[in-house]
């Protein structure tokens, strides 16, 4: 006895030894631990009304294990909080993977007959099973060893406690194999019944007030863009992110998705909500860029859709768990497009744009609402996730007077064009009457002309035949009075004759003058393609058949497309006249050309006596000679034809000249 009494107390020492070993080694969270007794004592908490304990530390953490209640006995764990198991450290110092399983227990005890109580267990990542006090209570998704055998799903759990008991033993198993974080990311609580509900149903409600209004925005302004007023792309912009947005609020807290379709894959859904995120942040940036068009760079808007676009790609492409972890790289992303965005719109307020006051106050109190969403607890007040709700809601609302104002002045500007619209077809109106009344004074005009054409034709035959017929009569009946006169008449009279047979003469050539007038540039339009200097030695052969003169052609012989009648007889009457007019023995004629891709330029030079500047304009009128010498046979037609012919063409004609240094006629001829 004395001996089992001795052994007993060394007992009792090697187990107190042992009992201190695992107490310093459990604060260092690095070994092992086989104790069972692992309690957290809450018999010391009074819970009130709004009680709530979080269950954050003295939690057993067993890797890699699939542990039920009841077979605990001799298993190894460390102990843990409730952050991702990617932070824990393995007792050989190394990290957890971010894929894997393990088994949670967590022990505590709390006073009996406490009011009516209930465990509240957010969202774990990703599938786990739930026991409290040996009993299975739900099971999210399924949790399995591998990722084919498990079917990722997250829910946020509240279950009542039965207050007759007081010791409790919270079991879960938690598996991952789709998430950067794995298993407890946030703590459990425990709390009253009443005020959990409470809080749950102040959540839905400031839910409700966040996804129906901005899904009611998002909505009514996209049907706006459609079937209204689809001139402004910013009305498209934000219904698409105000849609994606509300989205994201309802996948993130109710996932209807995974409750509709119960074998879908989670990392899909998952991807299809981070898709929608980064297409909520592209479309809410397109939005501004519109808005403020006059004032961001066309390098921001190509950055944004390129950024954004990589993004989406990324999310697509890559493999779980690397792509949740793009959430860093998006916010860094919207942070700094926050910052860009503010430096515009104070650019804008400078500038004088009112709307920018509005989205200034948007952005604001946008930044004001998200720092309090992010840095403050509001898990711990009841209604400060209404507020922030509102808040959120508030934005929207905000940005959307903007959009209402925007299209209230764009249909302010659209009644305005319609008045001068309206005004413009009563001009209109005004103008075709008008026009009508000049079409029909021009249709009596174009009969009138035809009827005087005709008499010009009638008048053309008069004159070729009833006029002409006469003074070739008179001038052979002259020349019959001359041979019926035997005797010899005096010098007198001889002269007489002569002068009465040079007037029937001139006579005869003004009016051939005036009917190769009228006939000028009505005869054959056709064109055709000749060489130049051809045509001019032709007209060399005619005009100086005896070679008195000296005609210069043009060094180049360009091949021309033109009527060539007109242009022939254009070049006939200035040649001509070069060496009619000419005071010198020898008549020098100097042709050159210039061409232009649209019109040729001719010159025609002489070395004549010129004309003084004040008659060069005078040249080109009818019937107007400079030299009134008899000598000279000449009508004072040519030049009116010569102009007539080059207008007919699209040309223009003009005279370089002084008195006694020689003529130059330059005139431009359509190509």
């Amino acid at each position: 006895m004395t001996y089992w009494l001795l052994n007993h107390k060394k007992l009792k020492l090697v187990c107190f030894f042992v009992t201190l070993l695992l107490s310093v080694n459990q604060v260092f969270s690095l070994d092992f631990q086989s104790d069972d007794i692992n309690v957290l004592n809450l018999e010391n908490t009074v819970f009130n009304n709004d009680t709530q304990i979080k269950l954050e530390s003295d939690w057993e953490f067993y890797w890699s294990e699939f542990i039920e209640p009841g077979q605990f006995k001799n298993k190894t764990f460390i102990k843990v909080g409730t952050d991702s198991w990617t932070k824990y450290t393995s007792p050989q110092g190394k990290k957890f993977p971010s894929f894997g399983y393990a088994t949670y227990r967590l022990q505590f005890t709390i006073l009996k007959n406490t009011p009516p109580l209930s465990l509240y267990i957010p969202k774990l990542y990703s599938s786990s099973k739930l026991w409290i006090n040996g009993k299975l209570i739900s099971e999210i998704g399924h949790a399995g060893v591998s990722e084919s055998t498990t079917l990722h799903r997250r829910f946020s759990q509240m279950i009542p406690l039965h207050t007759n008991e007081t010791n409790f033993e919270i079991v879960i198993q938690v598996a991952n194999f789709y998430h950067n974080k794995g298993g407890i990311n946030e703590a459990l609580i425990v709390g009253p019944s009443n005020y959990l509900n409470y809080k749950k149903s102040v959540r839905i409600i400031a839910d409700v007030l966040f996804i129906g209004c901005l899904s009611f925005i998002g909505i009514f302004f996209l049907i706006f863009f459609s079937m209204y007023w689809n001139k402004d792309k910013a009305i498209l912009y934000f219904g698409i992110a105000c849609v994606f947005l509300a989205y994201m609020g309802l996948s993130d807290r109710y996932a209807p998705f995974a409750t509709i379709f119960k074998t879908a894959s989670w990392c899909l859904l998952t991807k299809i909500e981070y898709v929608s995120l980064f297409l909520a942040g592209t479309s809410a940036s397109l939005f501004f860029s519109v808005i403020f068009s006059d004032y961001v760079h066309q390098w921001y808007i190509k950055i944004l859709k390129y950024g954004f676009l990589l993004l989406s790609a990324l999310v697509i492409v890559l493999p779980p768990p690397y792509f949740t972890q793009l959430i860093l790289p998006f916010l860094i992303y919207m942070i700094v497009n926050i910052i860009y965005v503010v430096f515009t719109i104070m650019k804008a307020i400078t500038g004088n744009r009112h709307d920018s006051i509005l989205m200034l106050a948007s952005t604001l109190l946008g930044s004001i609402v998200f720092s309090f969403h992010i840095f403050f607890f509001i898990g711990e007040r009841g209604h400060a996730i209404i507020y922030v709700n509102f808040g959120y809601v508030a934005i929207f609302l905000l940005l959307s007077m903007l959009l209402m104002a925007r299209f209230s002045d764009s249909f302010k500007e659209l009644e305005i064009a319609k008045e001068v619209e309206v005004d413009q077809k009563k001009q209109l109106s005004v103008k075709s009457q008008e026009l009508s009344k000049m079409n029909i004074e021009l249709k009596e005009n174009l009969r009138q002309l035809e009827s005087s054409n005709a008499e010009l034709d009638s008048f053309n035959h008069i004159v070729s035949h009833d006029l002409k017929a006469p003074l070739i009569a008179m001038h052979t009946l002259v020349t019959f009075i001359e041979e019926d006169l035997d005797t010899k008449i005096n010098e007198e009279t001889e002269q007489h004759f002569v002068l009465l047979k040079d007037r029937i003469s001139k006579m005869n050539a003004l009016i051939n003058g005036l009917l190769a007038y009228s006939k000028a540039a009505k005869g054959n339009k056709g064109k055709e393609i000749f060489k130049l200097n051809d045509l001019l030695q032709e007209l060399n052969d005619v005009v100086n058949h005896k070679n008195e003169n000296t005609i210069i052609f043009p060094k180049s012989n360009i091949e021309i497309y033109t009527n060539r009648i007109e242009l022939e007889h254009v070049f006939q009457n200035l040649i001509s006249n070069a060496i009619k007019y000419n005071d010198k023995e020898k008549a020098i004629v100097t042709i050159d050309v210039e061409e232009f891709p649209k019109q040729y330029v001719f010159s025609v030079k002489d070395n004549g006596p010129g004309i003084d500047p004040q008659y060069h304009t005078k040249i080109f009128e009818m019937f107007n000679k400079l030299n009134d010498n008899d000598e000279i046979e000449s009508t004072g037609i040519g030049l009116s034809i010569v102009k007539k012919l080059v207008s007919e063409n699209q040309g223009t004609i003009s005279v370089e000249s002084k008195k006694g240094i020689g003529t130059t006629i330059k005139f431009s001829w359509k190509a």
